[in-house]
């Protein structure tokens, strides 16, 4: 096929920027792709270029680029000498034509690109350059010396020649930062000897930008203002691509620096000069590289922030303030790192001025999040002075003299803390009722951010910042300013992990102003204030612990907010958690409590989530009282109301309906939160590893005795609910959460059900259960629970447990079916083995069979779970057989006898490669133990390997025999050895995967087969 010719591939470059068919346009980019890295890269690329079409010169320009970068590095130095003539030749036509200044833009990247190059030994590239636009035509490096100077000749050259010099230097900086040090040692020697050039090129760019600016001549100056502001953007761009190069490859070259800090007294001006992108780029400079600046040029910024024209950029509170306040932040930053900041504050104008303009920006008018961009990135620098406070503070020891500056800086500290607390506060509803989600979102996230400033302010403040936010509160609450009272309450609840015993006196004293009967009476209290006062509940349990006399007037507080919808969920957790925490206090208010509830019924929040919570709450007073009898009554009236719940759930008009499953899902949630509050306390004493029976034998009054009936209640409830509405996930996870209850109890309970109650459930499940994963789950827990019970009745439920098992992997079938299935199934029999194996005795072989079978199909099958958890299953039953010491060992070994040779042809697959990297390290452990333990291991492995379809089809050449005796001999001799092991098996299983690869795919399927002849 005839190669196409230079008109045809322009028609193709046409072809891609016209509005078509995305396939034609897919394959013509493929062809010209093609073409632009063939050997006739270069030859097309400048045929293009002679195009007057502006379009296919820029598609010319970016195959030089391609080929540059493809093939760059091959030239050698005629070809790379030839290759920097044509780009520097067409760079020059192309600024002298009025064709598109992109195609020229682009070739300036292309010969910065080129510089870069291995095989580019161009180095003094800006005079080489700048004397080619000054004669017109290309000048070879070595000519220069005939030239003007560098800083002679600059200004000579006309404004399109200075910015595209411009434009190249920015892109060389660019393109050399990208590469290492390390990578490109003589990159970066040619870099630096350009460094005089660069500076020359920047002053007279920036010189001439300026003068255009600030020409008297109005009608002069407006022709040609354009031109200047475009010169002195594109001098301040390179400037700072030179600079933040200087940052990575100048810091030993103080001389190169100090080059580039010449040009920062012409360049500074560009500032109030308003020219484009200038507060950003020195706000770069000194935020990111303040150590390039001189501290004499560094105040020479913060005076530029502070004159007028500043002060009249941050009044506007905009975009352009929020950029110059970066580098106000920046200056402060330096302040701060140096600690003149706060050590020379009242000694020092210019850090006096620096904190009195930081005070001065949080005192803007307008809400965070609509209309007040600056208050976050203040309040993030104030965070960070506050925690560098806290620093130097610490250096001193509490008896040691203060300087005079602590003082000062916590004055500072509490002044930020008052500044922001307007900040925090939250509108009035109808300026938030206009807000998006978004300004919504960043309030609250400025008060988050907020939150943890005040927590460490109160760290340097303690009491006086309390005492304010008391005081605030207070007053608010005398003129029912309820936003007021918010945001001090927000206040108040970020300190609270802080507050101690010795801070009761002045929380007292503000819930002694009557706080939550103003929040339970008032009316027209807005919904965050509520909120807010809910939280601080919550925040403050350990002080009403203290405190009895407040949970009354606390407790009617919350039961109001209950009634309120916004209210309703963080009220009824609220509620749980103080009963929880002052549940002794509070068991002579049992009755309140039932009739509380029965008011709460009433109201349209007591939902799902909401009644449990508040169940909990009663649930835990119940806990307290002093006798199991009164407990089961307390807890008989409690379960009148899950009774409703459970009928409604049942009753023929709701059947089938959202609505029943609805009412069962609140019936079994609370039968969860009431199970969750009856556990025993975390202070009590239990002596979880004792296994013999102790003194005072255990009260079976909730077992055999008149609690039974609460017990058999609770198990009725389970089992009626999910009888009914069994094809719901969420019905099945609460009734296994109902279960797990009582699993962690290590005394009979109400909800420490019997053995035979958790297995009929479980075996009530099939494969089609949803959330079947958290069943399995639950019968782990429940064996785990049942560790120390040797008892007859569990080991008859643990063999029923089995069966079920069993009968699941059967209608799996295998295990790729269901993955997390699968993985349950296994954990379940290894909890089973590792709990006491001794069960396994009681099982026919058939049970046992098709068990273990199922096992070893999960290490052969594809899918990761399964595999990890067999080979976890197979490792403790190989670590069990090794144990001399433990009663079951001849258990396991019985197991290892049958199954092992089986097993060691799984692992042994599984190590040929089948299993990813990450499996290995579940592979690798088992199949150890087994060498160790197995005198047959060799004979196994050495079986397995020499059966595996991988080697049998391998050719001579591979010399099989070789590798897998070697493999096998480094196996048994690094048996003992964990990390020579694992060497050994992953640089055998790589290699296998490697000739897998040579050999091509096989028909699918593990090779081996459990069933398979031993």
């Amino acid at each position: 096929m005839a190669e196409p010719t230079i008109a045809e591939i322009e028609e193709r470059i046409n072809l891609l920027y016209q509005v078509g068919n995305p396939q034609v346009i897919k394959e013509t980019d493929a062809f010209l792709t093609t073409l632009q890295r063939s050997d006739r890269g270069w030859e097309i690329a400048d045929a293009l270029m002679h195009s007057e079409d502006d379009k296919v010169q820029y598609y010319g320009a970016l195959t030089f680029t391609v080929k540059l970068n493809q093939d760059g590095d091959k030239l050698d130095e005629n070809q790379s000498s030839l290759l920097l003539s044509t780009l520097m030749s067409w760079l020059l036509r192309l600024e002298k034509t009025s064709q598109s200044k992109v195609v020229a833009t682009k070739f300036c990247s292309t010969l910065a690109n080129y510089f870069c190059k291995p095989t580019s030994s161009w180095t003094k590239c800006i005079h080489t350059l700048a004397c080619s636009f000054y004669k017109g035509t290309q000048v070879p490096e070595e000519s220069i010396d005939k030239f003007l100077s560098i800083w002679e000749l600059l200004p000579s050259l006309t404004d399109g020649q200075i910015y595209y010099l411009l434009l190249f230097a920015m892109d060389l900086a660019e393109a050399a930062k990208s590469l290492s040090q390390q990578q490109h040692e003589t990159l970066h020697n040619r870099m630096a000897s350009n460094t005089v050039d660069i500076e020359a090129l920047l002053h007279e760019s920036l010189r001439r930008g300026q003068e255009v600016v600030c020409m008297r001549d109005e009608i002069a100056r407006e022709g040609m203002q354009e031109a200047g502001q475009k010169i002195l953007n594109q001098a301040l761009k390179t400037y700072v691509s030179w600079v933040f190069y200087a940052q990575q490859e100048f810091k030993n070259s103080t001389e190169s620096l100090k080059n580039l800090r010449t040009v920062f007294d012409m360049a500074a001006p560009c500032l109030e000069l308003d020219v484009d992108d200038a507060i950003d780029i020195f706000a770069d400079i000194l935020d990111n590289y303040p150590k390039f600046l001189l501290p004499e040029q560094q105040y020479k910024l913060w005076e530029c922030c502070m004159s007028p024209w500043g002060i009249e950029i941050l009044n506007q509170n905009d975009d352009t303030s929020v950029t110059l306040l970066r580098m106000v932040i920046a200056y402060c930053q330096i302040l701060l790192s140096s600690g003149r900041l706060h050590k020379e504050a009242g000694q020092n104008f210019v850090c006096d001025q620096a904190l009195g303009t930081l005070h001065n920006l949080l005192k803007y008018e307008g809400y965070v999040g609509d209309g007040d961009e600056i208050a976050p990135p203040v309040a993030d620098f104030w965070s960070v002075y506050i925690s560098t406070l806290d620093d130097e503070m610490f250096k001193f020891k509490e008896a040691d003299a203060k300087p005079a500056w602590v003082d000062i800086a916590k004055a500072h500290t509490f002044l930020v803390v008052t500044e922001l607390f307007d900040k925090i506060r939250f509108p009035p509803p109808e300026a938030t009722k206009a807000w998006d989600s978004e300004s919504r979102s960043r309030f609250k996230s400025f008060r988050m951010d907020v939150r943890d400033l005040f927590q460490s302010a109160y760290e340097q403040i303690r009491e006086p910042l309390l005492d304010h936010f008391v005081k605030v509160i207070q007053s608010a609450l005398a003129e029912k300013a309820w936003l007021q009272v918010e945001a001090g309450l927000f206040c108040l609840n970020s300190i609270a992990e802080e507050l101690d015993a010795d801070t009761d006196l002045q929380i007292r004293t503000l819930l002694g102003a009557s706080l939550f009967d103003h929040m339970t009476a008032a009316e027209n209290i807005p919904a965050v204030t509520r909120r807010s006062a809910v939280e601080m509940v919550s925040h403050f349990t350990e002080f009403f612990l203290r405190n009895m006399d407040f949970v009354a007037p606390v407790l009617r507080f919350l039961v109001t907010a209950l009634a309120q919808p916004a209210l309703a969920n963080s009220a009824a957790k609220s509620f749980a958690s103080l009963c929880s925490s002052c549940r002794k206090a509070l068991t002579g208010e049992l009755g309140s409590f039932f009739d509380m509830y029965q008011q709460f019924l009433g109201y349209q929040t007591a939902e799902v989530h909401t009644k449990g919570k508040v169940m909990e709450g009663i649930a835990a007073i119940i806990e307290a009282l002093p006798s199991d009898a009164e407990k089961a009554t307390r807890l008989q009236e409690l379960f009148q109301y899950i009774s409703m719940d459970a009928q409604n759930a049942i009753t023929p008009e709701n059947a089938g309906t959202e609505t029943s499953a609805v009412f069962a899902l609140a019936a079994l949630q609370c039968l969860t939160s009431i199970g969750k509050a009856l556990q025993a306390q975390d202070d009590a004493v239990i002596d979880l590893e004792s296994e013999g029976p102790s003194e005072k034998s255990p009260s079976n009054f909730w077992t055999e005795g008149p609690g039974s009936t609460i017990q058999s209640q609770i198990f009725q409830f389970i089992q009626v609910l999910t009888q009914i509405h069994g094809k719901e996930g969420d019905i099945i996870e609460e009734a296994c959460s109902i279960f797990r209850t009582g699993y962690k109890e290590s005394v009979p309970g109400p909800f420490l059900l019997p053995p035979k109650a958790t297995v009929d459930f479980i075996a009530s499940t099939d494969v089609n259960t949803p959330r079947l994963p958290f069943v399995l789950e639950t019968a782990c827990i429940f064996v785990r629970s049942h560790k120390s019970d040797k008892s007859p009745s569990f080991h008859e439920q643990a063999q029923l447990l089995l069966r079920y098992i069993l009968k699941l992997m059967q209608q799996l079938g295998h295990p790729s079916i269901d993955p997390e299935v699968s993985v349950g199934c296994i954990e379940v029999v290894q909890r089973i083995i590792n709990t006491n194996a001794d069960i396994l005795n009681g099982e026919s072989s058939e049970v046992l069979q098709a068990m273990f079978q199922f096992s070893i199909e999960c290490v052969l099958s594809p899918d990761v779970l399964p595999k990890r958890a067999a080979a976890e299953l197979w490792n403790d039953i190989f670590a069990l057989s090794l144990d001399m010491r433990h009663p079951q060992q001849s258990i396991a070994q019985q197991i290892v006898s049958h199954f092992g040779p089986t097993v060691t042809r799984a692992l042994v697959f599984n190590v040929c490669g089948e299993a990813d990297t990450s499996s290995l390290d579940y592979i690798m452990p088992p199949l150890r133990k087994m060498i160790q333990s197995q005198p047959w291991a060799r004979t196994q492995i050495t079986e397995a390997l020499a059966n595996l379809p991988l080697f049998a089809r391998a050719p001579e050449h591979f010399e099989v025999q070789k590798l897998t005796r070697i493999f096998t001999e480094g196996l048994i001799r690094n048996a003992r050895q964990v990390s020579a092991f694992k060497i050994t098996v992953k640089d055998f299983s790589q290699k296998c995967r490697k000739m897998a690869v040579q050999l091509g795919p096989e028909v699918p399927y593990l090779g081996i087969s459990p069933n398979a002849p031993l």
